[in-house]
């Protein structure tokens, strides 16, 4: 519920990052509880989605507030780095991933799917907190 409010909250407060948010979030979602049921080899990688897609608000809200600027006379918002910019395309990117292993399984295997999604949770999260 916290996540959903901040999700909210940061959708009124920044419309660009918040409709990625809420597309992103909605979309995990829906994707996640739709493969928990049709695809029972990936379990462990649609609950991790399900826990970035609770994460995302919160960490496209942190980024907001470090963009707020000024003094106390003037406040502003300076633009955002390009860091975040890269943060919120690899979290578009491990919203998808789940997708695209499902493709590419269609012709090959991959072995330690598991594993290499839970490496890009940790790399974005290491990102994500190295420029906050």
């Amino acid at each position: 519920m916290v996540a959903i409010g901040l999700m909210f909250y940061g959708f009124v407060v920044q419309p660009v990052m918040s409709y990625g948010t809420v597309i992103l979030f909605l979309y995990g979602l829906i994707a996640s509880f739709v493969g928990l049921i049709r695809h029972k080899e990936y379990v462990w990688i649609y609950v991790l989605r399900l826990l970035v897609c609770f994460t995302i608000p919160v960490t496209n809200l942190l980024m907001y507030f470090a963009t707020i600027g000024g003094d106390a006379r003037k406040f502003d918002f300076q633009p955002m780095p390009l860091v975040y910019y890269l943060v919120f395309i690899l979290e578009i990117m491990i919203i998808f991933l789940p997708e695209i292993f499902l493709l590419i399984e269609k012709k090959r295997s991959i072995k330690r799917k598991q594993w290499i999604y839970t490496g890009a949770i940790v790399g974005v999260s290491v990102l994500f907190w190295c420029t906050i």
